[in-house]
């Protein structure tokens, strides 16, 4: 019994300690770079693996992005899948078969928003740092050099139930994404990896327009 004394006190003041804390400063360096953006342009390559899939499925695509709330993504050059955000609405846009459908921008805690489900990040990622930690739980911060790779999950409970985890890499000094991926608790990843990004272009307002005439819209259903 006197030796499994100390054991026992071993542990329980191992328990006791606190986790270790996360150095926070390379990620509140790049949520304050991202006020500097007003627009931006990239493009990407966006990596499909799902378990039934022997090999990942890749496509590339192309983004814009104007302060506040207008954003076009384009997946297939040309394009089979369009997402336009213009203020709080978003359209998904299958030009192949002349539809539309039409949903809010925002999500909720039991429905992720359109552009979560095809991968991508809203933005700004968040607004500032107490922001950030209140919608997303702190998994890992890693870096080289000037390239930050940081692991969250959303604490909404949908997130959790379907999501292992957000992963995001970033240049500190520029503030560019370099990639975001969404993993599934199912073993299925979805990864966006950018490249040509242009801080701050001049960006033609048409970009964020469509001709929908031929095309049926419809709301996207709940």
């Amino acid at each position: 019994m006197l030796r499994v004394l100390p054991l026992a006190a071993l542990l329980f003041t191992a328990a006791a300690l606190p986790a270790a804390e996360f150095d926070f400063a390379p990620v509140k360096k790049w949520i304050a770079k991202q006020d500097d953006f007003r627009a931006v342009s990239a493009d990407f390559t966006q990596t499909r693996s799902l378990r039934a899939l022997k090999s990942p499925l890749a496509q590339t695509g192309r983004l814009w992005f104007k302060a506040p709330n207008h954003f076009r993504w384009e997946l297939g050059r040309p394009a089979k899948t369009i997402v336009l955000r213009k203020g709080d609405t978003i359209y998904m846009i299958q030009p192949g078969k002349k539809r539309a459908e039409r949903s809010a921008a925002s999500a909720t805690p039991d429905k992720p928003s359109p552009m979560q489900a095809f991968g991508m990040m809203s933005m700004p990622f968040a607004r500032d740092f107490a922001d950030f930690q209140r919608q997303f739980e702190t998994l890992a911060i890693s870096t080289d050099g000037p390239r930050c790779h940081l692991e969250v999950l959303p604490r909404t409970p949908t997130a959790k139930k379907y999501l292992s985890a957000l992963k995001l890499d970033f240049n500190t000094q520029t503030g560019h994404l370099l990639a975001f991926e969404m993993a599934t608790r199912d073993g299925s990843a979805l990864r966006n990896e950018f490249s040509n990004v242009e801080v701050n272009p001049k960006l033609p307002a048409a970009i964020f327009d469509f001709d929908f005439t031929g095309y049926e819209v419809v709301d996207a259903k709940n």
